[in-house]
C-alpha cells in the first residue's frame, strides 16, 4: 500500500502531490454495455484532474471514496475511526517517499455503491488530510484493490462516469484493445516496449496521477547520466510526507497494439518501489478493469493524442478551507522570479476571486499556455501585492 501525488500538475504525476496517479474510456454505449449485465445506470464520478472519487455510502451518509490500485486493503479517513470499533490486526504499508508505517484493521462498515453492496471484511484508518488539501474538495477513504479484484470497473473519463459490472461486455471485449495483466503477490502489472526495443514493467496504479512512474532503476535505464527533458518536482505522499523529485519526458512507449508519445514520467524516490503506469495514463481512453480475469481493456477517447503538461508558473497550490495557499514555490519559475513565496495567499486569480474556483480551475490556468500572462492578488500578512507573470513551459 503507497501513494504519492503531483503538488503541480492537473494529472498529480507522482510529482504534484503523490496521493499519487490519463486515463481514456470506452465509449459511453460500450461503458452501459458493460453496466447491462447488472442491470445498473452509469454512475457519475468525481473527477478533479488530480484524483478520480466514487460515492459509497456507508455509516448514514455519502462518503466520496478514491480509486487505487496501488492500495491492497481499502481504507476510510482517520475521521471516522471512531465509528469502526477497535483494531484487531494491523498491516505493513509502504511509501514512495521510502518510508514504511504499520497501519491498524478494523472491521469494515456496511458499504454500497449505487445499491450494490461492497463485500469487504476490513479496512485501513488513514489521516487523508493531504489530498484534500491538493484537491480541495472532500476524500473520505480509498478504494482499493479488495474492492477491485471483485468488480469489473469501467471508467468512462470523456462522460465522468462509472459502471460497476460482474463480467465484461462482449461489446468491450469486440471493440475494445485487451491488454493482458501479470499478477504479482501486492498487485497487478502490464508490460510496455520503450522505443521499439526496451521493456518495461509497470505496475497498474490508478491513485498516481502522473503518466508513468519510475524506480531508480528503470529512470536510469530511461533517462542514464544525462538526464536530458528532467525538472525538479515537488511530491507528497498520504502520510502527508513532501519531498523534492524529478519529471522526464518518454519519447515512445508502446502497450499492446497502442502507441503514445512524449509521456512524462516521475521519479519514485523509494528505491523499492515498482515502476507504475498511473491515472495520467489512463484518462487518455474509456478503460475496464478486469483484475479477476488480468485483464484491461483500452479504447482511446477523447484525450487520447492530447500531450502531458505540467504548470507552467512554478507554484505548488493546496486549499485548506476558502484559502488557497502557496506550499512551496520552483526558485527558476516566473512566480518565484516576481516575488511570490511559501505561505502566500492566493486571493485573485485572472480577475476571479480564487474561492469561487476549483483546484482544477486554477491548474489549468497555471498550465495553459506557454507565454500566457497571469494575473494573480497575493495576500502576505496584512499586505495585499498585484502581480502579474508570463507562464514558461518547464519541460
Amino acid at each position: 500500500m503507497k501513494r504519492s501525488y503531483n503538488l503541480v500538475t492537473d494529472v498529480l504525476p507522482a510529482a504534484a502531490l503523490p496521493f499519487a496517479l490519463s486515463v481514456g474510456v470506452l465509449l459511453f454505449s460500450a461503458v452501459a454495455a458493460g453496466a447491462a449485465n447488472l442491470g445498473s445506470s452509469p454512475i457519475p464520478l468525481l473527477n478533479d484532474g488530480v484524483m478520480i472519487r466514487m460515492p459509497v455510502k456507508t455509516l448514514g451518509k455519502t462518503l466520496y471514496f478514491l480509486l487505487d490500485s496501488g492500495f491492497t486493503i481499502s481504507s476510510i479517513d482517520a475521521e471516522y475511526q471512531s465509528a469502526v470499533g477497535a483494531p484487531f490486526t494491523e498491516y505493513s504499508a509502504g511509501s514512495p517517499l521510502g518510508t514504511e508505517k504499520d497501519l491498524l484493521v478494523y472491521h469494515c462498515p456496511a458499504m454500497t455503491i449505487a445499491g450494490k453492496v461492497l463485500d469487504l471484511n476490513k479496512i485501513t484508518c488513514l489521516d487523508l488530510q493531504m489530498p484534500k488539501y491538493i484537491s480541495g474538495q472532500s476524500c473520505d477513504g480509498i478504494l482499493g484493490m479488495d474492492f477491485l479484484e471483485r468488480n469489473v470497473v469501467s471508467l468512462d473519463f470523456d462522460n465522468n462516469q462509472f459502471c460497476l459490472t460482474h463480467t465484461v461486455s462482449a461489446n468491450i471485449k469486440r471493440t475494445f484493445v485487451p491488454i493482458p495483466l501479470t499478477k504479482t503477490p501486492q498487485f497487478y502489472k502490464l508490460d510496455a516496449v520503450l522505443d521499439q526495443a526496451r521493456h518495461l514493467s509497470l505496475m497498474v496504479d490508478t491513485g498516481d496521477n502522473s503518466s508513468i512512474s519510475l524506480n531508480a532503476e528503470a529512470w536510469q535505464e530511461v533517462f542514464g547520466v544525462t538526464q536530458k527533458n528532467v525538472i525538479i518536482a515537488t511530491v507528497a505522499d498520504a502520510a502527508n510526507r513532501i519531498a523534492q523529485s524529478k519529471i522526464g519526458v518518454i519519447g515512445r512507449l508502446q502497450i499492446g497494439n497502442l502507441c503514445y508519445t512524449n509521456l512524462h514520467a516521475t521519479f519514485i524516490r523509494n528505491p523499492d518501489s515498482p515502476s507504475h503506469i498511473g491515472l495520467g495514463f489512463f484518462k487518455r481512453h474509456k478503460v475496464t478493469f478486469d483484475f479477476a480475469n488480468q485483464m484491461l481493456y483500452l479504447q482511446p477517447g477523447q484525450k487520447f493524442f492530447t500531450s502531458d503538461q505540467e504548470d507552467m508558473s512554478g507554484l505548488h497550490l493546496l486549499r485548506e478551507g476558502e484559502s488557497t495557499i502557496v506550499y512551496s514555490v520552483d526558485v527558476t519559475s516566473p512566480a518565484y522570479k516576481k516575488g511570490i513565496r511559501p505561505n502566500d495567499v492566493v486571493e485573485i486569480v485572472d480577475g476571479q476571486k480564487a474561492s469561487s474556483l476549483t483546484m482544477r480551475d486554477i491548474r489549468r490556468i497555471l498550465r495553459s499556455h506557454d507565454g500566457e500572462e497571469v494575473d494573480l492578488q497575493i495576500k502576505r500578512g496584512d499586505h495585499v501585492l498585484d502581480i502579474a507573470f508570463a507562464l514558461k513551459k518547464a519541460i
